[in-house]
């Protein structure tokens, strides 16, 4: 079985920062807007061993909707 290293601070999908403002300490994030969730397809593309565990980045929920809202 592989050894995760999970990092709250980046993306478990590209491995870059997610940019999270909770993370960070403060009430609101990016994630928060009305116009913008990361959809649950998304999160199941990850291994059980890393959801929950770290956010997506915006970009990686942005392409990731891109590419299903085309099909």
């Amino acid at each position: 079985m592989p050894t995760f290293v999970i990092d709250p601070a980046l993306c478990p999908l590209c491995k870059t920062s997610n940019a999270c403002a909770v993370e960070a300490g403060k009430s609101q994030c990016w994630c928060m807007a009305e116009d913008l969730s990361v959809p649950r397809a998304l999160i199941d593309l990850l291994p059980d061993e890393l959801q929950g565990k770290a956010c997506i980045c915006e970009t990686c929920v942005r392409q990731f909707l891109a590419v299903n809202q085309s099909e």
